[in-house]
């Protein structure tokens, strides 16, 4: 288990986040958390016709009459009189009442004029809150969560949808809807449409919102699938080959979600268990290590103490979030002590986990880990990732690199899967440039295209060396990313750290 060092300067705010959520959600009962991917939920835009009526304040004359006739005021003449307007005046009013079917002429005792009366229900309704009911046809843009299969309202997260163009970009998986058929009008609740409406309309900076009623949805004239920046965690039964799968939006788990994702099947549909079987740590170190030095360790108990890790940490996040939202002294004070116990075992687990001669390494282990290597390793340095990406390969990384040079400290990097130079994005080819700057620069400093590697290693010194499926260099931005076990393994055994590097040296010859 590798301690909580700080990384945001390693890489950007984003990326560091995502871990931190991950760290933070590693508790559900009897699974392990193995894999954190963004994702793109899927969210139809939807241009619709509607028909509405909306309650629009009368004018001040119109508002007069109407309580003018409702005291008993029946003829145009004592109306105006009343008032002390002219006549002209208070017809044209009474007229537009009239229109708006407010108002309604009836025989009177005398049978010999007619008398004015406020109309039932429409004329009282409009009396007692002053307001006019227009209907009024309508286009409004809602959105259709196609997981949910329902009209939903995200928010402010509602201008943060992005396109396919986009998610391909960002390297984010796209989960496709949980029904192949785009939505039609029978799918479109009104009372979920209605509410979407007045959600929207009452954000609006533009105008003020109307006091609308949703009527009638009378067609769609338009659908575009957009999609919701999302944090997929994917858990492993410790029993069994169970997966879960659940989402963070806007830093919080959302369970719909998660029941949705489970109900449409989508776990088999993206072939999950087969590309998290690839990555298994398990069959990743037998390779490495070999099976007979692998059988040789305490595996059992390294994964026992590291479940006592991880329940402490949690208990740790728990306690934190309490003290932050605290006012009370007192309750501070005790959270404080729960806390600081809590920390506490936590050093304490970690400081056994240090005297085994190997560990496993959990999601989020991995990038404080490369921190570490950077900020502490002396003699030799070996990063073997797929992938460059500049989120990582960002100037503070360059900058700590070529401290490690100047200090004399021997580094190899080797990378490459098949990509070409059409296959990245500008600021991604620009890294790679000032890495191959660098080398030109520094004689100890050895940057090779090693072809298509699959490998994932990182050595610092003989203090350790980390195998994994985890990319060192790109984190979460490989072009062909899947849903896959991102755990890996720490060896702290010399003569295997020696030994696993040396077999990486004929690469750089």
């Amino acid at each position: 288990m590798i301690s909580t060092d700080p990384i945001s300067e390693i890489f950007d705010s984003e990326v560091s986040s995502a871990y931190e959520i991950a760290r933070k959600y590693d508790n559900r009962a009897g699974f392990s958390l193995i894999s954190c991917q963004d994702v793109g939920l899927p969210i139809y835009r939807i241009t619709i016709q509607a028909i509405t009526q909306v309650k629009k304040k009368i004018p001040p004359i119109e508002e007069f009459i109407l309580k003018a006739i409702d005291a008993g005021l029946t003829q145009e003449s004592h109306i105006a009189s009343f008032l002390g307007l002219e006549s002209l005046i208070i017809r044209d009013s009474m007229i537009s009442l009239r229109m708006k079917e407010l108002i309604d002429l009836i025989g009177s005792d005398s049978e010999t004029t007619q008398e004015w009366i406020v109309t039932k229900p429409l004329g009282q309704s409009t009396l007692k809150d002053a307001k006019s009911i227009v209907p009024e046809e309508r286009t409004f843009v809602i959105a259709f969560d196609g997981l949910l299969r329902k009209v939903k309202w995200h928010g402010r997260l509602e201008s943060n949808l992005l396109k396919s163009k986009d998610l391909r970009a960002y390297n984010y998986i796209e989960i496709s809807p949980s029904k192949t058929e785009p939505p039609v009008l029978s799918d479109l609740d009104i009372r979920d449409v209605d509410a979407f409406i007045k959600e929207a309309e009452s954000l609006s900076r533009f105008k003020r919102p109307e006091d609308r009623d949703l009527l009638a949805v009378k067609s769609i004239e338009r659908r575009e699938l957009n999609f919701l920046p999302a944090l997929a965690l994917v858990f492993k039964s410790i029993q069994n080959n169970d997966i879960e799968v659940t989402f963070v939006v806007d830093r919080r788990i959302n369970s719909d979600y998660e029941k949705a994702f489970a109900l449409s099947n989508s776990t088999r549909r993206f072939h999950i268990l087969e590309g998290l079987k690839e990555g298994d740590p398990r069959t990743l170190v037998n390779k490495i290590l070999g099976k007979e030095y692998v059988d040789q360790l305490p595996l059992q108990h390294i994964e026992d103490l590291q479940r006592k890790v991880t329940n402490s940490q949690t208990k740790a996040f728990a306690v934190k979030e309490k003290l932050a939202d605290s006012d009370n002294d007192e309750e501070k004070k005790n959270l404080q002590a729960e806390l600081d116990q809590a920390l506490s075992k936590i050093a304490e687990l970690e400081q056994e986990l240090n005297k085994l001669p190997f560990s496993w390494l959990q999601v989020y282990d991995h990038p404080p880990l490369l921190a570490k290597a950077l900020d502490h390793t002396e003699n030799r340095l070996l990063i073997v990732s797929p992938w460059i990406r500049a989120n990582v390969v960002n100037r503070n990384f360059l900058n700590r690199l070529e401290a490690l040079l100047k200090k004399g400290c021997d580094v190899y990097i080797g990378y490459g899967l098949g990509e070409t130079k059409s296959d990245k994005r500008e600021w991604d080819v620009e890294a790679e440039k000032r890495l191959q700057s660098l080398a030109n620069k520094y004689k100890n400093f050895k940057f090779r295209r090693l072809g298509d590697t699959h490998a994932k290693i990182l050595i610092s010194d003989s203090k350790f060396a980390a195998n994994s499926s985890f990319n060192w260099l790109s984190f979460r931005g490989d072009p062909n990313r899947t849903f896959r076990d991102e755990r890996g393994s720490i060896i702290y055994f010399s003569p295997k750290i020696d030994e696993l590097f040396e077999s990486y040296m004929y690469a750089f010859e």
